[in-house]
């Protein structure tokens, strides 16, 4: 099992190693039914009622309650209202299947954290962006789905800067992606993510735009420091020695990103782009994280993806380009 993935989790990915550098390689693009097996998510999830011990003796079952359950481990992963329908990891790829309804889309990775209860499904989409001619962006959507109850079903375009495979997605008011809650008819509104993610060409197009738009802005030295110190929220009533010894840390190191290769390829350093990508870069590849060993690359996965490392991504863009 690679580093960083519980005992009963899995992962898969096609084409070059990922950032997180996780998963079983499959030489030829996958298909969802190879992308599934390859990742053993092929597993079903089950529910069941709720007891408890009573005082008289015996037990009585919880009323408006169950247990969500990975049937192939026997693992609760939690207990939801009645309410709560799991969304099956094929159902998952099934939905996602009749949203792309492009032969050219190709599952690049797939896989599960935390033994399971957080599953991601990453489709790679046809034609690359070029930003200043030589650094390349490919377009891809993430759809991701807890059997925890901790997100809904989410499916978000997502580029991925390959230089460095920073994942670089941002939100628009016009343009946030799909999520749907666990209810009974979340499998059959395929028709409304699929028009959420038809804006897929005016998202990518305008991302284009807004890379452009920060290539193109010049930042001084005293102007980075600053904007950093934004980023990663700085007290302003503090002295540089007395803020956070975490916070100095992720500046520092940021500052240092600035002249990282990966921010200088062609002549950006200087620019927001490069300072948006020194941050990008940080999440991804340096941002600390805390725990055992063997949890810390899926951390930082989950973290990227779905957690602080995403905010901060995204305060870096607002703070660049504001809404």
């Amino acid at each position: 099992m690679p580093a960083g993935l519980l005992k009963h989790d899995g992962m898969m990915y096609t084409g070059a190693t990922p950032w997180h550098k996780q998963g079983v390689k499959l030489d030829n693009p996958a298909t969802a039914a190879e992308a599934i097996a390859a990742a053993g998510l092929d597993w079903q999830v089950i529910t069941e009622p709720v007891y408890t011990g009573s005082t008289y003796g015996g037990f009585i079952q919880v009323p408006n309650k169950k247990a969500i359950i990975r049937e192939d481990t026997g693992e609760v992963f939690t207990i939801m209202g009645d309410g709560y329908q799991p969304v099956q990891n094929v159902d998952s790829c099934g939905l996602l299947d009749e949203v792309i309804a492009q032969g050219q889309a190709v599952y690049h990775t797939a896989g599960s954290l935390f033994n399971g209860r957080k599953i991601f499904l990453l489709v790679k989409l046809p034609d690359d962006i070029t930003i200043n001619e030589a650094d390349v962006i490919q377009p891809y959507i993430l759809l991701s789905n807890s059997h925890d109850g901790s997100q809904a079903l989410r499916i978000q375009l997502t580029p991925v800067r390959v230089v460095c495979f920073n994942t670089l997605r941002f939100a628009t008011r016009d343009s946030g992606g799909f999520y749907g809650k666990h209810t009974r008819n979340v499998l059959q509104k395929a028709g409304e993510a699929r028009e959420v993610l038809g804006l897929a060409t005016a998202y990518y197009e305008m991302f284009a735009q807004k890379a452009d738009q920060m290539l193109n802005t010049r930042l001084t030295v005293i102007e980075a420091q600053d904007y950093l110190q934004k980023v990663y929220q700085f007290n302003p009533d503090k002295t540089y020695a007395e803020q956070d010894h975490r916070v100095k840390s992720a500046y520092e190191t940021t500052i240092d990103l600035l002249s990282h290769p990966t921010n200088t390829l062609g002549g950006m350093q200087g620019t927001a782009w490069a300072a948006w990508n020194a941050v990008t870069y940080y999440v991804d590849h340096e941002r600390t994280i805390r725990g055992a060993d063997n949890l810390r690359d899926d951390k930082r996965l989950e973290a990227s993806w779905f957690g602080v490392g995403a905010d901060i991504r995204q305060r870096a863009y607002d703070l660049l380009v504001p809404v």
